[in-house]
């Protein structure tokens, strides 16, 4: 397997799926907040959350592949997306989360993007109750979801 890190992709500009995060007038500690790194259930990629900047969405997070675990020979961009002028985009770099609206402890109303299939789904994350290390990310196709936990990494 080839393990791609953000130094060896370009950024895409382009927002398939963020996730949102609510700008707080105190800094939170690090284990109080969707930001920062999370290792993907799998264990195949880490995603970079962090405050999508300024625009309509400033203050939400949005959620960046920071390194993917690829087996060799496999493509490293994203080839199965729906549209055909984004396919030669590198997957480092994607945005995977994006335009979620608070919800007291949850952040919901997102998208989540599935490099593997090239879709887009409903997204909402939160940290779990008992462990703010663990991130909840949910994906549905109307009332069908599903869930997945990642951990968070120092």
């Amino acid at each position: 397997m080839t393990r791609l890190h953000p130094s060896s992709a370009r950024p895409i500009s382009v927002s398939l799926i963020s996730l949102g995060l609510l700008a707080s007038a105190l800094p939170a500690a690090a284990s109080d907040t969707v930001y920062g790194l999370w290792l993907t259930e799998e264990e195949t990629a880490t995603v970079r959350i962090a405050d999508c900047g300024a625009g309509p969405m400033a203050g939400t997070p949005c959620g960046v592949v920071e390194t993917a675990d690829i087996p060799e020979g496999e493509p490293t961009t994203d080839v199965n997306n729906a549209d055909p002028t984004l396919r030669d985009e590198p997957i480092i770099g994607l945005t995977m989360l994006d335009g979620f609206e608070r919800d007291k402890d949850k952040w919901k109303k997102g998208r989540i993007y599935n490099p593997e299939d090239g879709k887009s789904y409903k997204s909402s994350i939160r940290l779990d109750k008992d462990d703010p290390d663990i991130l909840k990310v949910k994906g549905c196709i109307a009332f069908l979801c599903q869930t997945q936990e990642w951990t968070r990494v120092d």
